[in-house]
């Protein structure tokens, strides 16, 4: 889990291995995160863990509940805003980096792509989100602009720790949840599709379509998650992801 040995010096370290628990959900949501116990698990001080919680604050993954930490609960309530921070926030992230993107920025980005496109085995889905994390942050990167990236990178991390909680609800084999293959094969196609244009709209500068891009892979994300809501439980139904009027 959380016990590999980090620098005790280096707080974004604790706060890189504590997210990647976080977003794999070894760390629930409402678990108590304890200082001296992450400490003696990752063989560092309490000083770099109590840095990296701070950072987690920061990032909307960790809350203060009382005098201690915990990790941050999950309001469905909610939901709808999130997606709508993520729908304007993205929209800013890819327009700043298809006019600021440098020649290491897109090197980032393509090879973000490339791993993500090779992570294709359906069993895998945890490593795979995790690709497609490293792909969109690469795209964050690329904006240059640490407050918008600040915005977007929070919004993404919350739908991407919803999307994996509720599919980790609905099988215990899958990731990406309650489909058929040849279905989850056609939504991974289309994810790669949309990455590629993405890509290349980005290494063009062409800012008007790297904006239409962007809505047009916040729609397959918010469907794909949607889908899954539904079928968990159909009392959902109710539930609207759709952007608050306005």
């Amino acid at each position: 889990m959380v016990n590999k040995a980090v620098d005790e010096r280096d707080g974004q370290k604790v706060a890189r291995r504590l997210r990647e628990a976080i977003l794999r959900l070894e760390l629930r949501p409402g678990l108590v995160l304890d200082e001296a116990d992450l400490a003696e698990q990752m063989e560092v001080s309490r000083t770099p863990v109590r840095e990296a919680i701070i950072q987690l604050i920061s990032d909307g993954l960790v809350q203060r509940h009382g005098r201690k930490a915990i990790v941050a609960t999950m309001d469905f309530d909610e939901v709808p805003k999130l997606y709508d921070a993520l729908l304007v926030s993205s929209r800013l992230i890819h327009r700043l980096a298809a006019e600021h993107r440098n020649d290491a920025d897109l090197a980032a980005i393509r090879e973000a792509m490339l791993e993500f496109e090779q992570s294709t085995d359906v069993s895998n889905g945890v490593e795979r989100s995790e690709a497609n994390l490293r792909f969109h942050l690469a795209i964050s990167r690329a904006a240059h602009n640490r407050h918008f990236a600040a915005f977007y990178d929070s919004a993404l991390l919350g739908t991407i720790r919803l999307a994996r909680a509720c599919f980790a609800q609905t099988s215990t084999v899958e990731y990406l949840g309650p489909t058929t293959r040849e279905e989850l094969a056609g939504h991974l196609a289309e994810t790669e599709r949309q990455h590629r244009v993405l890509y290349d709209a980005i290494a063009a500068q062409d800012v008007e379509l790297a904006d239409q891009l962007a809505v047009d892979h916040y729609v397959l994300t918010r469907n794909r998650v949607e889908k899954v809501l539904f079928r968990v439980d159909p009392a959902v139904e109710h539930f609207d992801l759709s952007v608050s009027a306005g």
